[in-house]
């Protein structure tokens, strides 16, 4: 893999991935990032080390405020109440093919993704990874993320964007163990591919759920 640029005014961990390496990435095989305007950020985790490593990713996320029955709540001025909420989901991988990467998709369609990084609060001494655990009872020795986490606000990313998460063996570090984080812009996608456009496919579902519930 290719030294990467600089990216981001408040993030120095942000990272663009070079031409080689967004060739190696997209392939105009199927799409690798969600895409202009797509309600939708892709966080992909990568597992480069030789062990399990569970990835603990965070989105901070502004969203309406709802009542019992689901309905949004509105202000004085009949403005939308909205609060910004932390949600948390642990993608576990593994050191062998077909199982070292894992994605999940934040839906930016009726909520909006300000911050994205790993550990439950988004803070750099977070436990941000859980090296060597087993699916079973063993959670694995967990490791500070050492990450600052993602902006929109900065520039870090929009959406459309894809952000990866990458576990990479390091001596020296507690677990053995070090985290990268990179940033692939919709912008780098190729304009056509050949495969199946499967996120055009997920984006048509959170437009269907948004419709139903406003």
């Amino acid at each position: 893999m290719g030294v990467g640029l600089m990216f981001g005014c408040g993030n120095p961990n942000a990272l663009i991935f070079n031409d080689s390496f967004l060739n190696y990435v997209s392939g105009g095989i199927v799409p690798q990032t969600p895409g202009p305007s797509a309600p939708m950020v892709l966080v992909r985790c990568v597992n480069s080390t030789g062990t399990s490593v569970q990835f603990v990713v965070t989105a901070e996320i502004t969203q309406a405020v709802r009542d019992a029955e689901g309905n949004p709540q509105f202000d004085v001025d009949g403005n939308i109440v909205t609060e910004r909420v932390l949600k948390t989901v642990r993608l576990n991988t593994f050191p062998f093919a077909q199982a070292n990467e894992l994605g999940h998709v934040f839906s930016c369609s009726s909520t909006a993704v300000e911050r994205v990084g790993l550990g439950e609060n988004l803070q750099s001494t977070d436990q941000g990874l859980f090296i060597g655990f087993e699916v079973a009872d063993v959670p694995g020795f967990g490791v500070e993320a050492g990450l600052n986490p993602l902006v929109r606000a900065d520039g870090n990313f929009e959406c459309g964007d894809t952000i990866i998460f990458r576990a990479i063996e390091s001596q020296g570090q507690p677990g053995g163990v070090r985290v990268e984080s990179f940033v692939l812009p919709w912008r780098s996608q190729p304009e056509c591919c050949a495969g199946p456009d499967t996120f055009g496919t997920l984006e048509a579902v959170i437009e269907s759920q948004v419709g139903e519930n406003p």
